[in-house]
């Protein structure tokens, strides 16, 4: 009986903790816009030593050109700029393959791709 409660123990204790594996993070590095033909030239670059750069020219009297610092938190990017009198996309959404980032603002919802 004392064999069969500690084989039963075993396999619970193998199940569970082979049930909490980590994931690998998708590397959000990289350039991402619309393609080269659309007038909004909306771009999205992403660099390894934690700065970006974002311009939106889909409004030509209200440009947005910015750059600061971003953070990733599990599938979301998140950017940081000292620009703050400046409204833009700040929070995008990594896709599972790392090749499309997506964001909303309002009413405005923008889809980058990899362009790399």
């Amino acid at each position: 009986m004392k064999a069969l409660l500690r084989i039963s123990i075993l396999v619970m204790v193998s199940v569970i903790s082979l049930s909490f594996t980590t994931k690998n993070k998708v590397s959000p590095l990289g350039t991402y816009g619309v393609s080269a033909d659309d007038f909004s030239q909306i771009q999205l670059v992403i660099l390894p030593n934690q700065t970006f750069t974002y311009q939106d020219f889909s409004v030509a009297k209200h440009k947005i050109k910015i750059s600061g610092t971003w953070v990733q938190k599990g599938n979301k990017i998140i950017l940081k700029s000292s620009e703050s009198q400046l409204r833009f996309h700040h929070v995008w959404t990594l896709s599972t393959n790392g090749k499309q980032v997506k964001s909303r603002k309002g009413l405005c919802y923008y889809s980058l791709c990899r362009v790399e």
